[in-house]
Parts: C-alpha cells; sequence; structure tokens
C-alpha cells in the first residue's frame, strides 16, 4: 500500500512518533514526555487561564496557565481577531485584558529556554480536513491544494455549513475529500468547542480545557493526515485509544491500524532505530560523502556544509546539502534562525538554484520555514517557527563531566532503564530487580519521572527498588536482583 506509515513507540514516561514514507524514510520525528500533565504549555493546548500581570510598556500581559512559568500573551494574539489593516494599529494590550481576567487561550509554542508558552486568544480546533477558527470569521485554503476547481468545490461546501462568526482553515487532508466527512468533523470540533466554552464558565482557573490527546493523534494534528496509509503502534491500550480518536474524528487511514505485538523494538523492526538515533548526533553524512556539521545554540542554528575530500562539485553538493538540512530541521524540530554555510560556487547563478532547492525542500514541511535568501557573506538564512521542543533540548542536558558539551539527559536514561527492567522481569519472571544508577538518574524518575515509575511498579507488582550509586559511569545503569 503506496503512502506514508505512522509507527509508534510507547513506553514508560514516554511515547515516540515516526512517521515514514513509502520508501522507508523517516519523514518526521517526535517524543512526548509523561508528567507535564495538560495545562503545562503543549502546542495547541486550551487553557482556561488568569491574567497575571498585564506590561503596557511591553504591549503584552503574563497568563498563569498551571505551569511552571506563565504563558506570554503579546498584543496581536490578543485582538480577538487579527490586524490586517494598512495602518499602524492604536489599540493597548489593556483594551482587551487586564490583571484578575479568566481568559480561554490556546499555546502557540511551549515554553522553552525558561521562557513561558507563548499563547493567543484566537483559538483554533484542528481536524483532518479543516481547521474550525470559532470567533474568527473567514474560510482559508492551504496552499497544498493547488487544484483552483477544487479549492472553489471546497469554498462552497464550508461557506454553506459554518455558523454565524465561526471560520476555517481548509487542510490539505481534505483535497478530493467527500462533502460528508467534512461535514461530520465540523460538527464534531463544533461540539468540542461548545464543551470547552461550558466547562470555562464552571471552572476556575487555571483549567485544562482541551482534554487528553494521545501522543499519535497530537501528532498527526501537527503535522496533517494527508497521505498516511496505515498505523503501526506496539501497545494495544495505546492502539485501541488511538483507533478511537481518529475514528471520532473520521480520520482512520485506509489500512488501518496495526498491532505491533511480536518480541522486539517496533522501530528496529521498521528499520529506524539506526536513523533515530542518529537524530543526536551532529553530524549528517550525505550520499556524495560529505556532511551537515549541526550546532545549536540559544540564538542561533548552524549548519555547516562539508565537501567530500578532492570534490568539485559544489553546486550538486549544495543542492544535496539544502534538502537534507530541510529533512533535518523537521525532523530534529528546530526553529528560530537557522544559517546555512554552503560551499562557495563559481558563476552569478549558483546561490540562486540553491535557494530554489532549499524552498522546494520545505515546502512540505507543516511548519512552514521561511527561506530568507543568501547574505552579503554566502550564508543561507532559515526561519523556522517552533511548534515543539527541539529534540536536543528534550533528550539531552549539559554534560557533568565535560561541562561544555551535551549528553543524554538523566531524565532519558532513567527512562531508558526502566524499559529495560520491565524487559529483564519479562525475560526471567522470577526476577525482583532494583535498578543502580547515578544519583542524577534516581533523583529525575523521582521527580519528573514519578509517573512512569509508579507504572512501571504497577506492572511489577512490587516497588522497584532506587539504588543512587555516582561509582556508575554517567549515561549507563544495571538491573540486578533486589536484596530482599
Amino acid at each position: 500500500m503506496a503512502g506514508d506509515t505512522l509507527v509508534v513507540r510507547v513506553r514508560p514516561g514516554e511515547t515516540r512518533v515516526a512517521l515514514v514514507d513509502a520508501g522507508g524514510r523517516l519523514k518526521d520525528f517526535a517524543v512526548y514526555r509523561d508528567g507535564g500533565g495538560r495545562g503545562a504549555g503543549l502546542v495547541g493546548d486550551v487553557i482556561l487561564g488568569r491574567v497575571k500581570k498585564v506590561i503596557p510598556a511591553m504591549e503584552a500581559a503574563f497568563v498563569d496557565i498551571g505551569a511552571d512559568r506563565d504563558g506570554f500573551l503579546a498584543l496581536p494574539e490578543a485582538r480577538p481577531q487579527a490586524h490586517t489593516g494598512s495602518e499602524a494599529a492604536r489599540d493597548r494590550i489593556s483594551d482587551y485584558v487586564h490583571e484578575g481576567q479568566a481568559l480561554t487561550v490556546q499555546v502557540l509554542s511551549a515554553a522553552r529556554d525558561g521562557k513561558g508558552a507563548k499563547l493567543t486568544r484566537r483559538i483554533s480546533l484542528t481536524g483532518a480536513h479543516v481547521v474550525l477558527t470559532p470567533g474568527d470569521p473567514g474560510i482559508r485554503v492551504s496552499k497544498r491544494i493547488r487544484d483552483e476547481a477544487e479549492r472553489n468545490r471546497l469554498r462552497a461546501v464550508l461557506s454553506g455549513l459554518l455558523q454565524s462568526g465561526e471560520g476555517c482553515v481548509i487542510r490539505s487532508g481534505a483535497d478530493g475529500a467527500g462533502d460528508k466527512p467534512i461535514r461530520t468533523e465540523l460538527e464534531t470540533l463544533r461540539v468540542r468547542w461548545a464543551d470547552m466554552a461550558a466547562q470555562a464558565q464552571a471552572e476556575t482557573p487555571p483549567f485544562a480545557l482541551s482534554g487528553e490527546r494521545s501522543a499519535a493523534a497530537q501528532f498527526l494534528s501537527d503535522s496533517g493526515w494527508a497521505g498516511l496509509a496505515k498505523i503501526v503502534i506496539d501497545d494495544g491500550l495505546a492502539a485501541q485509544a488511538l483507533e478511537g480518536e481518529l475514528a471520532h474524528l473520521g480520520a482512520l487511514p485506509d489500512g488501518g491500524i496495526e498491532r505491533h505485538s511480536t518480541a522486539g523494538d517496533v522501530f528496529e523492526a521498521q528499520g529506524l532505530a539506526d536513523e533515530v538515533e542518529g537524530l543526536l548526533n551532529p553530524q549528517v553524512k550525505l550520499p556524495s560523502g560529505g556532511s551537515l556539521i549541526i550546532e545549536e545554540t540559544a540564538a542561533v542554528t548552524a549548519i555547516d556544509v562539508n565537501a567530500a575530500k578532492g570534490g568539485d562539485q559544489a553546486l550538486a553538493i549544495n543542492v544535496e546539502a539544502v534538502t537534507e538540512a530541510a529533512r533535518q530541521m523537521r525532523l530534529r524540530n528546530l526553529a528560530g534562525l537557522i544559517v546555512i554555510d554552503i560551499l562557495s560556487m563559481p558563476g552569478k547563478d549558483g546561490a540562486g538554484r540553491v535557494v530554489t532547492a532549499l524552498k522546494d525542500a520545505v515546502a512540505q514541511d507543516p511548519a512552514g520555514p521561511h527561506v530568507l535568501g543568501t547574505t552579503t557573506g554566502g550564508l543561507l538564512e532559515v526561519t523556522r517557527p517552533r511548534r515543539r521542543p527541539p529534540l536536543s533540548t528534550q533528550l539531552l542536558a549539559p554534560c557533568p563531566v565535560c561541562v561544555a558539551g551535551r549528553c543524554e539527559a538523566p531524565l532519558s536514561v532513567g527512562y531508558r532503564a526502566l524499559d529495560r527492567a520491565l524487559a529483564e522481569v519479562w525475560a526471567q519472571p522470577a526476577l525482583i530487580p532494583a535498578l543502580r544508577a547515578p544519583k542524577a538518574v534516581i533523583q529525575a524518575l523521582r521527580d519528573d519521572g514519578q509517573a512512569a515509575l509508579e507504572h512501571v511498579e504497577i506492572k511489577l507488582g512490587q516497588p522497584l527498588e532506587l539504588i543512587p550509586d555516582d561509582t556508575v559511569p554517567h549515561g549507563r545503569f544495571r538491573i540486578e536482583p533486589a536484596q530482599r
């Protein structure tokens, strides 16, 4: 069956989701961690918040959304509708919000680098075919739907379905879809919004209104359903829940949901394990023999293009490099300003051809990167909105040994250890396991990993003994028989 496959790996504390094309190549990847709770600022969450402080000098407000840090609401996102006039708006943040006010907001980008989540008052509810925008009228059609007749058909379908004050965005997944699934999905989203609005009137902020979504459903909402042929998942309960979610949205893929029930890791079985592991490697090899070196900082991500020794095809290598760079941006969820140091090329049209190649490569990225062009110094600049936290910030932490570098975070090590503990017990049912690991790993499990730890202990039928031991090398752990 031609089309993409979504591969879902469920483990204690986290779920990993990989989107794979028909040729078996990784297209997108995300890690979702448990323990943060709803209302903690995941992208797309709808939250009843409380305005903590209005800062007129910044034309912004800080909103308590139940997270460690207050969310940030700027003036453009505080407006009920986007400002589209040619003249500068003369409104102020105080025209829309005041301190102590209960406010329904949605997370635009997750908290990162000590900054709270970015918020908006203009709510959008995402389905497989359409995005409902209650309170923001108008019909907008995805640029990826190129056929003008189809665009007009979809506009006609939706114009007869929207109620007063409602708007929608027609997603690329609606291309070729019949009237009935679009109508059913719109009504489902409308009911969902009505439920949220009723809850907002009844609850005390901060309160999460959007309810629980599985990691796979959240991933598909962000990335889109277009082209999805089937889903492979390695957890029975998660598969059942996901099937219910997608059936409710009318978005079950034609190939259905397949349970990976054989022994072994589902990523290994699908041939993805090595590529996923390589997403934390700063070096990416190119088919030509060259490579990319990816360095992330708080201000900018730099991607350096290296040619193979003796290579003299600068234009071809640059085209190959920017195509792979676009793929790595999506896989690693790189965001903000991204600078690509391409190879010097003879002639005047080389830079333009490389820019065109990069624009073509990012065209299918749901985050919508914007290629700015080349600088006078020959650097290629791209900006990419932040939809999820960068993979490196989720899985890595400053190295306690060299300080300057980064290595696997204690919580990441802890989650691997919990997974191994379960595997050891399944292989040796009589084993009563204990986990010996560095103190930082044990502490991470007791703090942020507590929910995962409790889940594993329920499966084991007994507490898991945790032994802090700094003689265990960083990034390592041992599963051993408990001393009881």
